[in-house]
């Protein structure tokens, strides 16, 4: 039989702060990857859009930029944190190639195009 080169395959897995996108990821490096095969493995984070105030909002409080960054930071710091987690469940893929994504917007339109 003739040798077949390794299709190479590029797989998006997206990834959040719940338990069920880990699981998901999981089960996509035992059933999915192929230990020796020339994939991509694509961990996508999805960062909500941020939300939206007048300088009130309705129970008439100000939003300072101070608040804003401090909530523009927890964002941040967030999508690093489960990227995070989620290239460590990785770790032993040897042949596999893995990249990270982080974009805005919501995660059903995003790559519905």
């Amino acid at each position: 039989m003739a040798d077949v080169a390794a299709k190479e395959r590029k797989i998006l897995v997206a990834v959040d702060e719940g338990e069920e996108s880990m699981h998901a990821l999981s089960w996509c490096l035992k059933n999915v990857i192929s230990k020796n095969s020339k994939d991509t493995l694509v961990l996508l984070y999805v960062k909500p859009p941020r939300p939206v105030f007048s300088a009130l909002d309705g129970t008439g409080y100000l939003f300072s930029a101070d608040i804003m960054a401090a909530v523009d930071k927890y964002s941040n710091d967030l999508a690093e944190c489960v990227v995070e987690k989620a290239k460590m469940m990785c770790k032993d893929l040897h042949d596999v190639k893995v990249e990270t994504r982080i974009e805005h917007g919501d995660p059903r339109m995003l790559f519905a195009r």
